[in-house]
């Protein structure tokens, strides 16, 4: 990140571990965030298709209102920089009583492949219109194979990546023109799908240049069930590599399936029933951060224009960041457009901390009765204090003038505290992290109730490593998902407060050791500091 060179170091090593050299390293995933509850309900979200123009997205949903069991539905937006629109369903003659799944738009919008246990098609004559009547067509030949599990067309509509009904192996249909006819479809071989097929592969998504190919995965090197991987090759024609696992900022110990690039390169799109979400399984989005500080050195300035034009009309992937972070295989004027966006950012504008700053911003709440609640203590215990609590108990706090405006992407964030004790702080310990769902936290006020504010829907959690020196500073786990739900909330306004609140994780043994920070109370320059970083452009 721009300003900021641990943010810049710890990108450029996620990128050179997903694509093993540094030809390579020129772009990282920043925090996922959800879509929220007008895309996402309690359901079933999943396999979201976008139009080339950014402004339709098809996806599956078992929501209410539907003709069947799964349907197709579509949510509209004015202009990319909008939020998504309350999804329509799309009625008949597309969605039927029975399963209707996997959509896959084409990038002019006039076709919609999906599935209903056959690959179907249905066509219009322009996006305005409505949809005909679909057609199992017979001449796709794909419905006389194997291979037609959740479609996905290349942007220039003439490659369509499928996954096989039985081995769950990648494929690849392709027709000369629009015209034609599709060919029978085609396996993408042992470095792709791997040998005896003994993984299941499916989800496959074409990135917009046709270099990439994302999908989704359970085999071995994976976070949890279903990860997702990506190949890559040089040219069209080209061979593709071995897949490489995305990693643990898009991937978690859920499921993570159904991948989707927007039109512009920067966003990945996919559904995932991870931690934070509205539902079983939610549509989430993640930037794709291009790497701009060419020679690592903190900064970016002149000295990396040196370096791209150093290299100025090469097929050099690392200074190949535009028109999208995956380039289009030469260093040109777009490039150096999208260095000069990072250029004109000033430093640390993507970079906002904030400390508790009065004694009245941190609090415990005793959940025990009989037992005190506290904002001036010199410490706080996390979350359990035998001593002054009884036990188990809510920990507070409140940071304020987060300068961040309405619409900003948080790509990362995290609380971090200074050690005050180190008794049994070795303990095993399970935490669950919220934010408190007001648009403007107010502090604490006695009788310092925690208990009863209303949290935000993600919550993340935390199983901190051992508090074992004084002085030592511990980090929490990223919390992004829980500052972009806060700023996203109506009524934010830059400048307002958030609250973070920490407590035990209810379905973990119960934690009795201690895990004590300082407090406001007893060190302000120690007191807890909020981190938070915003994506850049």
């Amino acid at each position: 990140m721009f300003g900021n060179k641990r943010t810049i170091l710890l990108g450029l090593t996620l990128a050179l571990a997903l694509f093993a050299d540094a030809a390579n390293a020129d772009y990282t995933f920043g925090t996922p965030t959800n879509l929220g509850p007008t895309v996402n309900t309690s359901g079933y979200e999943w396999y979201p298709s976008i139009r080339a123009d950014g402004l339709e997205m098809y996806f599956e949903s078992d929501r209410f209102g539907g003709e069947g069991d799964y349907d197709i539905w579509v949510s509209t937006r004015a202009s990319k920089e909008d939020d998504w629109g309350a999804p329509t369903n799309l009625g008949p003659p597309i969605n039927t009583p029975g399963w209707q799944n996997t959509p896959c738009i084409s990038a002019d919008g006039l076709e919609l492949y999906f599935l209903d246990w056959d690959l179907w098609v249905a066509r219009r004559a322009t996006v305005s219109d409505p949809w005909g009547e679909p057609e199992k067509d017979s001449t796709i030949n794909i419905n006389t194979s194997n291979a037609g599990f959740s479609p996905n067309l290349s942007s220039d509509g003439l490659s369509l990546f499928l996954a096989s009904w039985g081995s769950l192996d990648l494929y690849v249909s392709t027709r000369p023109t629009k015209d034609d006819l599709w060919s029978e479809p085609v396996n993408l071989g042992p470095t792709v799908n791997g040998v005896n097929n003994t993984w299941e592969d499916y989800c496959p998504a074409i990135s917009p240049n046709g270099l990439l190919l994302f999908f989704a995965s359970d085999r071995e090197g994976g976070s949890g069930g279903m990860d997702l991987w990506m190949t890559r090759r040089s040219t069209i024609d080209g061979p593709w590599s071995e897949p490489v696992n995305l990693g643990p900022t898009i991937n978690s110990k859920a499921g993570e399936h159904s991948p989707e690039i927007s039109p512009d390169g920067r966003s990945l799109f996919f559904s995932s029933n991870r931690d934070g979400g509205y539902g079983d399984i939610d549509i989430w989005q993640a930037p794709i951060i291009p790497i701009v500080d060419f020679n690592e050195d903190g900064i970016v300035d002149v000295a990396d224009v040196v370096v791209m034009t150093e290299h100025w009309g090469e097929d050099y992937s690392l200074c190949d960041i535009g028109p999208t972070p995956f380039g289009d295989g030469i260093v040109d004027a777009h490039d150096l457009i999208v260095l000069a966006e990072y250029m004109l950012k000033a430093p640390g504008d993507n970079v906002i901390e904030r400390r508790i700053s009065t004694g009245s911003d941190d609090a415990e709440e005793a959940l025990n009765p009989g037992y005190s609640t506290w904002n001036y203590s010199s410490d706080l215990e996390l979350v359990h204090d035998r001593i002054d609590n009884g036990g188990s108990q809510l920990v507070g706090m409140t940071f304020r003038d987060i300068d961040i405006a309405p619409g900003e992407v948080i790509s990362d964030a995290y609380v971090e505290f200074t050690c005050d004790e180190i008794i049994d702080g070795t303990a095993d310990a399970y935490f669950l992290i919220w934010g408190h769902l007001t648009p403007d936290s107010e502090g604490f006020v006695e009788p310092f109730a925690i208990s009863n504010r209303p949290k935000t829907e993600a919550k993340m959690l935390w199983e901190p490593d051992p508090w074992d020196g004084g002085g030592q500073t511990i980090r929490t786990v990223n919390i992004a998902p829980i500052i972009q739900e806060l700023i996203d909330q109506e009524g934010w306004i830059a400048g307002n407060a958030v609250e973070i609140i920490i407590g035990a994780d209810p379905d973990k043994p119960a934690f009795i050791g201690v895990r004590c920070a300082e407090a406001y109370e007893g060190s302000p320059s120690s007191a807890p500091l909020l981190h938070i970083e915003i994506a850049t452009p």
